[in-house]
C-alpha cells in the first residue's frame, strides 16, 4: 500500500473496492538519439498546425527517421509541437511501448534536467540522477523521504519531503531551502502556468515559491469522500484536476483569470479503483492519471472517456508522470514512471503524443508551463 496512507479510510475503501470488483520547454538537437523528437514551442494553441520541424542533419530527419540525405526533416505537428507528428484524431488505441529502465531510480516523482539525466528519490536517502544509457550517481543525499517533484525551466527543483510535511527548493547546485512547512498528508506538487507551486495535502493549496505564503484553494469534504492527492492544469489553465483518494472521482475545478476556483470541485470522470496517483495531460488535452488499486494507466479524452493504456502487475505499478525531455536519449513521446513496488525502478511507456506544457497557455498567453 501507498506509504503515509489514512488506515482506516483507505483500509474500507479497499474492501469495498474488492467486494464490488468480485517557462521555455527545451529543444532537443538534431544528433541526439535517433528515436528523440525534438519539441519546438510554437505557441499554438490545441488543433493547430504546428511549424515544421527544424532541418536534421544530413541523413537523418528530426523526427528520428531516415531522411533522404539533405537534410529537409520534420513534418507538422499537429497541435502545435513542431518536432514530430502527431495526430490527435489518431492517437494509438494502447501505448506503443512498456519497458523498464533498470538503472534509473524513482519512488513517487520524476524531473528531468537539461544535461540528459532523469532524477528519482531512490527509496533509500538519496535523490539519484541517471542517463539513458546507463550511468547512474547519487545527486542529492540525506532525504530520508520524498514524494512527487516539479521542476522549473531554470533548473529549480521542488520536492515534497514527506519527513517534514514540507516542499523543499532544490537549485541546480544542489542547495535545499524549505519553501513552507506544516502541511498535512502532504504528496503531490506541480508548478503552475503562474508560476506557483500547487500542493495537494488532501486539501489543494497554492504555494509562493518565494515567499512560501499559502493559500488554500479547495478543501476535501467533511466527510472524507475524498482526499486530493494529485494535481495538473488543462491546457488553457482554466480548469485545475484533482486526482484523489476515494471512489475512483477525477474533480474538475472551473478557475478565473488568477487560477482561482470560481466554483466547487466537481467529479468530471468517475474511473476503476480509487488512488490516482498522478495527473498529466498531454498536448491533445489528454488527462493521463495511473491508479494503484487498479495498477493501471488511464488516458482520458477531453470529453470525459476514458481507456486503458497500461495494464500490468501491482509490482510493476508506474506511481508517477513525467514526459521525457528530449535530451540524451529520453523520448518526448513518452511518459516515465516511477516503480515503487519494483525496487524504485523507472518504467518507460510510448504513448505517441508530447507534453501539454508545450502548448499551454495562460489567458491567452503560451507559457511552456
Amino acid at each position: 500500500m501507498p506509504p503515509h496512507q489514512p488506515l482506516v479510510f483507505a483500509g474500507l475503501l479497499l474492501t469495498s473496492l474488492l467486494v464490488a470488483s468480485s517557462c521555455s520547454p527545451v529543444v532537443a538537437d538534431a544528433g541526439d538519439d535517433p528515436h528523440v523528437g525534438s519539441p519546438v514551442d510554437s505557441g499554438l494553441t490545441d488543433g493547430e498546425d504546428g511549424a515544421d520541424g527544424a532541418d536534421g542533419a544530413d541523413g537523418t530527419d528530426d523526427t528520428g527517421g531516415e531522411d533522404d540525405g539533405d537534410g529537409d526533416g520534420g513534418g507538422d505537428g499537429d497541435g502545435g509541437d513542431g518536432g514530430f507528428d502527431y495526430d490527435c484524431e489518431a492517437l494509438p488505441a494502447f501505448n506503443e511501448g512498456d519497458e523498464v529502465i533498470e538503472h534509473a531510480r524513482g519512488y513517487h516523482g520524476l524531473v528531468f534536467d537539461d544535461e540528459g539525466h532523469i532524477l528519482g528519490w531512490d527509496g533509500r536517502n538519496n535523490v539519484v540522477r541517471a542517463t539513458y544509457d546507463g550511468d547512474s550517481e547519487v545527486w542529492l543525499p540525506g532525504l530520508p523521504g520524498v514524494e512527487q517533484m516539479a521542476r522549473h525551466p531554470d533548473g529549480t527543483i521542488y520536492l515534497i519531503d514527506s519527513s517534514e510535511s514540507s516542499v523543499v527548493k532544490v537549485s541546480t547546485s544542489g542547495a535545499r531551502e524549505v519553501v513552507a512547512r506544516g502541511f498535512e498528508w502532504v504528496y503531490g506538487i506541480t508548478l503552475g502556468p503562474d508560476g506557483n507551486l500547487y500542493v495537494a495535502d488532501g486539501n489543494v493549496h497554492r504555494v509562493d515559491p518565494v515567499t512560501g505564503a499559502r493559500t488554500t484553494l479547495v478543501t476535501r469534504p467533511p466527510d472524507d469522500s475524498w482526499w486530493a492527492h494529485s494535481l495538473g492544469f488543462n491546457l488553457d489553465s482554466t480548469i485545475l484536476y484533482i486526482g484523489t483518494v476515494g471512489w475512483g472521482q477525477l474533480l474538475a475545478v472551473p478557475l478565473d483569470e488568477t487560477l482561482t476556483p470560481n466554483a466547487d470541485p466537481e467529479v468530471w470522470v468517475e474511473l476503476p479503483g480509487g488512488w490516482q496517483d498522478a495527473i498529466g495531460v498531454d498536448a491533445c488535452g489528454n488527462v493521463w492519471v495511473p491508479d494503484y488499486f487498479t495498477s493501471a494507466l488511464y488516458r482520458i479524452s477531453p470529453d470525459g472517456n476514458y481507456e486503458h493504456m497500461v495494464e500490468t502487475r501491482e509490482r510493476w505499478y508506474g506511481h508517477g508522470i513525467a514526459w521525457g525531455s528530449g535530451i540524451g536519449g529520453w523520448r518526448t513521446d513518452t511518459i516515465y514512471m516511477p516503480q515503487p513496488y519494483n525496487e524504485n525502478r523507472v518504467r518507460e511507456v510510448v504513448i505517441g503524443v508530447p507534453d501539454g506544457r508545450f502548448v499551454r497557455t495562460f489567458n491567452g498567453v503560451a507559457v511552456g508551463l
